[in-house]
Parts: C-alpha cells; structure tokens; sequence
C-alpha cells in the first residue's frame, strides 16, 4: 500500500479513490462501512453503533474470537478528536477459565510509528479507578443484565497524550469463504 495515493491499478487504488476525499475530513462509521462495501472485496462486515448496540462488548467479544475489528473513537473531553484505529487483540486477567479484558490492542497510523518488536503500537485501557471505572464493570455483565451504559477507555500511544475516550462504531472485518 506504499505510495497509494500515486498508484493507477489494483486494490490500493480503488481503496484510494474510495477514500481519498475522506483522508484530510474524516469518515462517520456508517459511510465506512457503505464505501468498503462499493469496493466489491471478498469481506463480510458486522458494524454496531452506540451504546445502545453495546458496541464495547460487540468489539471484545470479537477479538477474544481473533478477529479484526476497525474502532472509531472521540474523545471524551472535548468531542472535537474522533479517531479510526485497527483493533487486533486483547489483553487482560484470566482466574481458572474465565477472562477479563482490561485492554484492547490497537495497529494506529497515528499511534507513534510502526510497532517495533510488537503486534501493537497504541492501546484502550479500561480504567480501574476514577471516572468510568464503575461503568467498565458492566462488559463483564451478562447481555440481557447490562444496561446501555458508554464505556469509558484511556486511549495510550507513544506519540499521543493519554487521553480519556469512548467507542463510536465497531467494525468486524472478516474475509469471505
């Protein structure tokens, strides 16, 4: 995909014509989803919006399963930093046979560079104390007991400021048979 924005033929230059003038404005999850659908690849895509879709314990529960899973995300302070990042796993405490994620791992252009020497270069960090703590509690509730709340999660990066977010959409991207 180096040089997309130069190259004439292929995937990289439908995705470029797509996206192109979405690259400097930005894209709202929902026309994400309807323009990687125009492009006609082999992919199948599941995307939940809100809270109200529970879209925190959609994406993890994706990624526990090892699929990939395209976050949107604001921050939560200002509303104004709206963020696309490639979630491409989860970390967390496991007791016996039950997990609890504390961490989604992200693959973020804007995340400090390439990740050298890791799977990741920026993370969501579920917060344990402080605002949003009592509301992380709820992804481990079952579905049908968990109200709509909006998760808070700290974003972490090497070249980004820790900042406190919540999820917008969660998109899985999953390769057709």
């Amino acid at each position: 995909m180096y040089d997309m924005s130069q190259r004439k033929y292929g995937v990289a230059a439908a995705v470029w014509n797509a996206f192109g003038p979405k690259y400097f404005s930005g894209i709202h999850a929902k026309e994400w989803v309807e323009l990687v659908k125009s492009l006609e690849l082999p992919l199948k895509l599941t995307a939940k919006y809100g809270a109200k879709e529970h879209v925190d314990r959609h994406a993890l529960d994706w990624l526990m399963r090892g699929e990939l899973v395209a976050l949107a995300f604001a921050s939560v302070k200002h509303q104004r930093t709206k963020h696309w990042a490639l979630a491409v796993g989860v970390e967390g405490m496991a007791t016996g046979s039950k997990h609890q994620p504390q961490r989604i791992l992200l693959l973020d252009p804007g995340g400090g560079g390439e990740p050298c020497f890791k799977a990741f270069n920026a993370r969501l960090r579920l917060p344990t104390t402080g605002l949003g703590s009592r509301r992380a509690k709820q992804l481990h509730l079952p579905a049908d007991d968990a109200k709509p709340w909006t998760v808070f999660w700290h974003y972490e990066s090497e070249s980004w400021s820790a900042e406190l977010v919540r999820l917008l959409a969660a998109v899985r991207v999953r390769k057709l048979q």
